[in-house]
């Protein structure tokens, strides 16, 4: 069992974080080689295998980090390479380089995965040159992300969504996955930067190019050894994973409103639960019984071998120097400190081939030379007596004999194990069978809901082709309105000066009417509905000086019987400019009650924590275990004036050595 191998890395101080904290002394302070603190956060010292600091290279960390992972693929341990830490700090320049393109072996600033792609194929071309041509090697390569808890296949033109299937004999898998073939180390990169293209990114106050969404490279290493003495072959297989988390970020700092607050809402919750695991897997390292729920996220689920099952895992806490992050700083190294006492047990993923007659072959050979060194006859050899050590009619050292009974039952245990294993294969094939008939299933029910919708398409389309005519009509008759609204206003423009101004009265206030009409729509039209309320009163003053003037000329014209005057499209254009601002002012209030409820939502996530702590510090039944509540309920609190309240009542109950009282 081998621990999680955890290196750190302080990446240099940006020139937002200067102009932000006006200085350059750092936050993370060395304590020695591999051991840093923080002091404005006075945290403990956090101990790694390795620590960079801002001039730390590419090289350095391939060195520290993705040369060791790549040599223990080879030899057949699953591995994988966590990239963690917040938003900005470095973890995709750590992975990929300073650049979209793959420059070749000259580019020092090229990133982990070419560097571990070089050396990859590299030591391909080394084994199969010294075996002889008896080793073969072939690689192939997946890419996905993990995107507001939904999984997209990078490789894939339509980016569709796939699924987490889980296998007695291939374990966790995604199902329907790309799988591209890579026979060098640009063909490899070439693949990564075609799904590293099709990724989710976006740019935030502390990153122009923040990754919202979780990315893994899948390479799958197969290597086939054949055996020129028994006809065998021996296979194996390691998956290599390279992961490029997402940055946890806090919305006070990164700006994130509507699409972006939902993005950074999912990252930090699978972060979350990836915390929650790793604090889970720590205790059962201490000998606690824990339930790791590694299904409460598509990240655990998906890399469960990678945290605590079979696998070779190496984590890099990138972090940054700024003064402003240090709480995140903390964060990240608290993370990566837990990471580190979890034990992984990694086993060399081999298996043995052959046909079912050599098999059987071998078995009988096995039996008989079982059968010989513990004295059994057997039809057509000599037997041979153990207590004399007769072979052949030789005396023979009893030591030889027991190193060939050894041998023979190791061969007897490995033939019928090989056998056990056709069988299985067997039932797995079976089982692809039936999951190929199950996928057959669903694609005939997918087809026959696409029939179901395309009729319902045909007969809407339909109906808008019957309500053609009608339509039609209506627009005719609307046209005749104009005309006769055009002719009428002709026919009044000869009128006294005091109808035209009784006219504009009458059109104003339909005007104001339907203004009424559509201030319902929205509390947002409050204030326009006092202006034209404003309106109204001078217009009815207008109206009394205008009743007067007409009753003194009414031998003129009859008002009774003045026909209305139907507004024209300019007024109508005016309304409909008024409603589309009116409706992006509730788009802001609704982006402003989402970011209300975000920041509420966090606040009374802390409370629970505290109180939580609280009940469990109250039922404390040692001194051991209140001290673990305490630092794991401060770890789990973001607010500072949650932290603030459970640092007085963890005061409170050491200073007391009492219970303290339940939070209302």
């Amino acid at each position: 069992m081998d621990n999680i191998q955890v290196f750190m890395r302080i990446r240099p101080l940006s020139e937002d974080e200067y102009r932000r904290d006006r200085t350059t002394e750092s936050a993370v302070r060395f304590v020695s080689e591999n051991t840093v603190a923080i002091p404005t956060q006075r945290t403990e010292n956090f101990t790694f295998d390795f620590v960079g600091n801002e001039s730390c290279t590419q090289r350095d960390v391939f060195e520290a980090v993705g040369k060791r992972a790549v040599e223990r693929c080879m030899q057949g341990y699953n591995g994988t390479i966590f990239a963690y830490g917040q938003t900005g700090s470095g973890k995709t320049f750590t992975m990929q380089g300073a650049r979209d393109e793959f420059t070749g072996p000259d580019d020092e600033l090229r990133g982990l995965i070419p560097r571990c792609f070089e050396y990859l194929f590299d030591r391909i071309a080394q084994e199969e040159q010294r075996s002889g041509g008896n080793i073969k090697y072939l690689c192939k390569a997946s890419y996905i992300e993990i995107y507001n808890e939904s999984i997209y296949d990078l490789l894939d033109p339509l980016m569709r969504t796939c699924a987490i299937r889980e296998d007695i004999k291939k374990g966790i898998f995604v199902d329907g996955v790309t799988e591209e073939t890579v026979l060098d180390p640009t063909e490899a990169y070439s693949v990564f930067m075609r799904g590293t293209h099709s990724r989710h990114v976006s740019a935030t106050s502390m990153n122009r190019e923040s990754s919202r969404s979780h990315s893994v490279l899948m390479l799958m290493i197969q290597s086939m050894t054949q055996t020129d003495t028994d006809g065998l072959t021996e296979i194996r297989e390691s998956m290599f994973n390279l992961v490029d988390l997402a940055g946890s970020e806090r919305q006070k700092l990164a700006n994130t409103s509507g699409m972006r607050l939902k993005e950074a809402a999912n990252i930090n919750k699978s972060l979350s639960t990836l915390g929650n695991v790793i604090n889970s897997l720590v205790d059962i390292s201490n000998g606690k019984s824990r339930h790791v729920n590694y299904r409460d996220s598509k990240l655990t689920f998906l890399l469960r071998d990678s945290l605590g099952g079979n696998s070779v895992t190496f984590i890099i806490a990138n972090v940054s120097p700024a003064m402003c992050n240090d709480a995140e700083t903390a964060s990240t190294l608290r993370f990566a400190q837990r990471a580190k006492m979890i034990r992984n047990k990694a086993v060399v993923n081999h298996d043995m081939q052959g046909n079912v007659p050599q098999l059987q072959a071998e078995i009988q050979k096995l039996k008989q030379q079982i059968a010989q060194l513990r004295g059994v006859p057997t039809t057509g050899t000599v037997a041979v007596g153990s207590n004399n050590g007769i072979v052949n009619g030789s005396l023979a050292p009893a030591s030889v004999a027991s190193r060939e009974q050894q041998l023979a039952e190791f061969m007897l245990v490995l033939a019928m194990r090989k056998l056990g294993e056709s069988e299985r294969q067997k039932s797995r094939y079976a089982e692809i069978i039936f999951e190929l008939k199950d996928k057959v299933n669903r694609t005939k029910r997918q087809a026959q809901q696409q029939q179901l919708l395309l009729k319902l398409y045909k007969s809407q389309l339909s109906d808008i082709r019957a309500n053609a005519p009608e339509a039609h009509t209506l627009s005719s008759e609307n046209n005749a309105l104009r005309e006769e609204v055009s002719a009428l206003q002709q026919a009044l423009s000869a009128q006294p000066d005091f109808t035209d101004l009784l006219f504009e009265n009458l059109q104003l206030h339909e005007e104001l009417e339907h203004m009424y009409s559509l201030s319902s729509l929205s509390e947002a039209h409050a204030k326009s509905k006092q202006s034209l309320e404003e309106v109204a009163k001078d217009m009815q003053d207008a109206q009394r000086l205008l009743t007067g003037l007409v009753a003194s000329k009414s031998h003129i014209i009859d008002v009774d019987n003045i026909p209305p005057i139907i507004p024209d499209d300019s007024v109508y254009g005016g309304l409909e400019e008024q409603l589309k601002r009116a409706q992006h002012d509730i788009d802001d209030l609704e982006l402003q009650r989402d970011k209300l409820e975000f920041q509420i939502g966090s606040i009374e996530e802390d409370w629970d924590y505290v109180k939580d702590g609280a009940h469990h510090l109250a039922n404390a039944s040692s001194a051991e275990h209140a001290a673990d509540i305490i630092e794991n309920t401060m770890d789990s609190i973001v607010g500072d004036q949650a932290r603030q309240a459970w640092k007085t009542i963890s005061a409170i109950y050491i200073s007391s050595q009492r219970k303290p009282t339940a939070l209302s």
